[in-house]
């Protein structure tokens, strides 16, 4: 950690001495808005003031966070494959009469799956937005989101097997006794 907090100043006050030269131009700085289509300047824009607390205002927040999920498990048909699993998950979980502690573990991970699926589905329409022709930033910035539902998707699933395994060998275990008349 030293060592690289060592670097990092050793390189910084190597550049910046170098751009106080002359040698590297100031253009050559990062710049975190370069993927902007125009190149504008933005205006300088003064703070808004603080606004009061109004319930209208929230009310209008949450119709518009309901309807960004409506209009993703309406339109995405991996939201609907992610659904599916949620309602099979579910209909286990009351068949197997799993208790409060593993409902919670399913409650999270069904939320967590359906939540990383809105984020990509977010993704990919802004990447749309931006431009739809063939670009590999953008393709790189799509292949993360469903990476991203997809390393959610196995979580899930390694915790409902973990927590559906023990109803589960419970429940075959009562079977077998029952049949053998105990």
């Amino acid at each position: 950690m030293i060592c690289c907090t060592v670097i990092a100043l050793l390189f910084g006050s190597v550049v910046w001495f170098a751009r106080k030269l002359g040698l590297l131009p100031g253009s050559m700085a990062a710049d975190p808005l370069r993927w902007r289509l125009e190149s504008r300047p933005l205006p300088i824009q003064r703070p808004a003031p603080a606004m009061r607390f109004d319930w209208r205002v929230r009310a209008r927040g949450f119709r518009c966070a309901f309807n960004g999920v409506y209009l993703v498990l309406r339109s995405e048909h991996s939201a609907w494959i992610h659904l599916g699993a949620a309602a099979c998950a579910i209909v286990l979980g009351v068949v197997l009469q799993i208790d409060l502690a593993a409902w919670r573990w399913i409650i999270l991970c069904i939320g967590m799956v359906i939540a990383s699926e809105i984020i990509n589905t977010a993704i990919e329409n802004a990447c749309d937005a931006i431009t739809t022709d063939t670009n590999a930033q953008i393709g790189l910035a799509k292949d993360m989101g469903a990476g991203a539902v997809l390393l959610c998707s196995i979580t899930a699933l390694i915790i409902g097997g973990l927590t559906f395994t023990p109803f589960l060998v419970a429940e075959e275990s009562t079977q077998i006794l029952d049949l053998c008349g105990f």
